[in-house]
Order: structure tokens, then sequence, then C-alpha cells
């Protein structure tokens, strides 16, 4: 194991966050989830492994609230039956399982695109014999951290730190565009080599590639289609926090910033994704219309998304150059994509995903055995039905939360309906092209934030008196140590 520089860094951001608590410990860990092209640790003996700062802090984040007694016992009444976190843990635990037991068992049954990697760091291009392999049990680790940051996010946040959860992300949002900026300031200037600090993960890096004049932004991640999607996930949380007028300043100017990036990085799987985000808030703001719930963000959207962009878009058609632009950016990242090279790779590892899920009796190979390039086609090849079941089941429970859970406090709905579209955002970006099952610690960031807001029992701390000025009645909660109730 070989410690690099940033993880220093991220070692004593660790140990500080065990010494200062949950209130720094949170902001910590949801700036770590931008470095996606870092390495805090690398590891020769697994392949060649990168451990990202993120999943280092998880470790001292979790060891924060096993050294607070009133937070164990939330994290651990978050993921009691029958909220979604009971069904998120049965689906991890499953999946870990699996990762033992299932290559054995289905051991050169079918041929895999394999997601271990050799010594070089580097994913085998050809199809090979199932067989277990190093990614069995560093995906499994993975997962299983993902399940115990979802425990404490969930937990900490029926403790009455949602406020803090979303002003963190928020704060994330911001530092996603900085680091965005940085990225086309250091391409532009030919100074690209002043962030391999924090490109130093042994991946493949696409970080200088144009298409049709336009920088692809990677931000601190290793390609376009990693900051598409980690910026989507900011821009649906900002926006619904926008539009429940959530008390934050910095709510419309992220959501207005990241969507321009995300507009920018030429990233297919933000594209689509981010179409069906805003399909979903579209739909919601036309529900609650005649609800007579709607607030008057949700009137602006509705007028901007149906009205203004048409008239953009047929304004853009007037100006020939800038048109072109359009529709040859258009054609490369929607139309052309499928018979890329890329596109083609991406299909047979699918194609030989769903094989291998029929090949092994719909059991599936065993977590981290199959690469594919979708989320779905993941979940099949790798966990099996069974898994895919439990998956949806958490899914299920986790979108019909807020309709089982009436909570008096309409911030924390607020904050829990944005935390749920978020998670949508990221699954819909790992259905498009997610190469595994793990959909990182983000989501665990997310889905736990919306468990915690709409689906768990909350405590009952003291609170300030209501302000005759704020939209939330009983936004200000006391951070003081309250009693948990069970599920």
């Amino acid at each position: 194991m070989t410690i690099e520089p940033i993880g220093y860094f991220v070692l004593l951001l660790g140990a500080l966050s065990v010494v200062y608590g949950a209130r720094f410990a949170i902001g910590t860990l949801c700036l770590s989830t931008l470095f996606g092209a870092a390495a805090a640790l690398q590891l020769p003996s697994l392949g060649g492994g990168s451990i990202q700062p993120s999943h280092l802090l998880v470790l001292f984040f979790v060891a924060t609230a096993l050294l607070r007694p009133i937070e164990t016992q939330a994290a651990l009444a978050s993921i009691a039956y029958p909220g979604p976190g009971f069904w998120f843990a049965v689906y991890i635990l499953f999946s870990a399982v699996s990762a033992f037991f299932l290559p054995r068992i289905f051991a050169g049954a079918t041929l895999v695109y394999s997601s271990a990697r050799d010594a070089s760091g580097t994913m085998s291009t050809v199809a090979s014999p199932l067989a277990p392999g190093s990614s069995n049990f560093t995906q499994a680790a993975y997962l299983l951290g993902d399940l115990a940051c979802f425990a404490v996010i969930s937990g900490l946040t029926r403790l009455g730190h949602a406020r803090l959860i979303a002003r963190s992300l928020i704060v994330t949002a911001m530092a996603c565009l900085g680091l965005a900026l940085l990225d086309i300031g250091a391409f532009m200037t030919d100074q690209a080599e002043l962030l391999d600090f924090i490109r130093n993960a042994n991946y493949t890096m696409h970080t200088a590639e144009t298409i049709s004049g336009f920088k692809r932004i990677v931000g601190s991640f290793p390609e376009a289609s990693s900051y598409g999607s980690a910026a989507l996930v900011f821009f649906s949380f900002t926006l619904l926090l926008w539009l429940e007028r959530f008390p934050s300043r910095l709510t419309g100017l992220a959501t207005v910033s990241v969507g321009a990036t995300i507009i920018l990085c030429t990233s297919t799987t933000a594209y689509i994704a981010g179409l069906l985000v805003l399909g979903l808030v579209v739909l919601l703001s036309l529900k609650r219309l005649p609800s007579g719930r709607a607030t008057a963000p949700y009137a602006a959207f509705l007028v901007v998304t149906l009205f203004m962009v048409p008239c953009v878009i047929v304004a853009l058609m007037l100006i020939p150059d800038a048109w072109n632009s359009v529709t040859d950016l258009t054609s490369i990242t929607f139309a052309d994509k499928l018979q890329s090279q890329s596109g083609e790779e991406r299909t047979a590892w699918n194609t030989l995903a769903l094989v291998s899920f029929v090949e092994t009796a719909t059991f599936g190979a065993g977590l981290g055995t199959v690469r594919a390039s979708s989320f779905i086609a993941a979940l099949l090849s790798n966990v099996g039905l069974c898994g895919t079941v439990l998956f949806a089941i958490f899914l299920y429970s986790l979108l019909t939360a807020a309709s089982r859970h009436k909570s008096s406090d309409r911030e924390d709905r607020a904050i829990g309906i944005a935390a749920v579209m978020a998670s949508i955002a990221q699954i819909a970006s790992a259905t498009i092209s997610g190469s595994s099952t793990d959909l990182g610690l983000l989501f665990s960031i997310t889905a736990g934030l919306a468990t915690g807001c709409l689906a768990g029992s909350h405590v009952s701390p003291r609170r300030a008196a209501p302000s005759p000025v704020s939209p939330y009645p009983q936004a200000a909660s006391s951070m003081r140590t309250p009693m948990v109730s069970a599920p």
C-alpha cells in the first residue's frame, strides 16, 4: 500500500472529523465526493487499485458516529424494518455474499468482461471465462462502505442535521462549479499538469478531449460522463430546494451555474439523464398546480421550460452558424455515439453481461465479476434476479416514503424530496453508462438524507420559536442530543 501526497491531507481531515464530530465530518465527506480522479491510497497488491479520498474518509466518518452512542443508535435505527434503509441493507449484504460464492459456483460457466484490473491497472478488453478476482473483494468493500455511509447520514438526519447536510451539498455544488472552471482555465492556458495532484488515480484519464471545438468538461473527474453525472446530482438537488423555497441564497445560483456546466460538458449520459430529471420535475410541477401547493418558483420553472426554452431554440435556428454548432454537437453526442468505438465496446459489454445472466440461471456471476455499461445490466449479471428485485424494493420504498410519512416539518420534507430527485438522477445516469452495481458514496448521502427526512420516525428535539418571515415554521432545529425512537 502506498500513501499518495493527497492521502496525507485526507488522513488529517479524517482525524479532525473524529475530533470535531458530525458537523465537520459531513462537510468534509460531501466535498470529498468531487475528487473522482484522485487516489489517496494505491494498492498494487490488489491489481493496482486506487482508494479515492471519499472512500478513505468514510472510515473516519463512520468512526465519528461509533464514538458517539446517540449517533450509533440513530444509524442502526435507520436500517430497521420496514423502511428503505432495511431493504438497502439487505440488498448490499446479499451482494457482498454473492461476491464470495457465485464466482466459484459458476466458474467457467460463461464468458465475461471482467471488472478486475491487471498489474498495470488496466481492465481486460478481451472476454474471458468467469472466475473469481480481486474485484469481488474490492466492490464488496465499497458497497459495505456505502451502506455504512447511508446509515450514518440517515441517522444524523433523524437527529436534526438535515439542514446541515443540505447546506453541505449546496456548498459542494458550488465547489463542483469551481473545479469545472479550473479545468477549463488549465486547458486553455496549457497548464493541465497543475491538476495532476488530483488526477493521480490509476484510471484512464480523458481530460483533454474536445468535441466540435467544445472542451469536454471533466473537473476533478477522469472523464466528462463522470463529471456530468455528478453535476446532474447537484443540479437536481439544488433545483428542487429552490422550487421548495429552501432558505438559502445559493440554491438558485448553484442551480443555474451547475446546469450551465452540464450543457457545456458534452456528456451524452448527462444529457439523457438530465432530460429525464427535467421531465419528472415538470410532471411534479403540473401535479402541484391544481392542488394549490405550487409556489411561485414552480410556476417560473414551468414558464422557462415550456415556453422560454422553445423560444431560445427557435432563435438559434435563425442564426445559421450557432445552429450548425448545436446540431453538430447533438449529432456527435447522440446520433453517432452508438456507432463510435466506445459505443460498440459498451454495447458488447452489455450484450455479454445479459448472456452471462442467462447462462448462470439468473443467479448472476457474483458482485464484481462482470463489467457492463448499464446499471441494469450490471445488476442482472452480477447479483442476478434476486439482487435486482431487492434493489427494486428499496427504490420503491424510497420513492413512496414521502406519501407514507407526513412530516410536520416542511423543511425536512423539502430536503427529502430534493434528495429523492438527486438519487433518481444518479440511478438514471448509471442506467445509461454505469459499469458496476456500485452507485457510489454520493448516492448513499442523498438516499440516506431522503430516508432520514421522509421515511424515518423523527426524534423530538427542542425547537426554537418559529420565525415570522420563514416559510418553514419549524425550520430552526436545535442540535441538542435527543432521544431516538425506533421506526
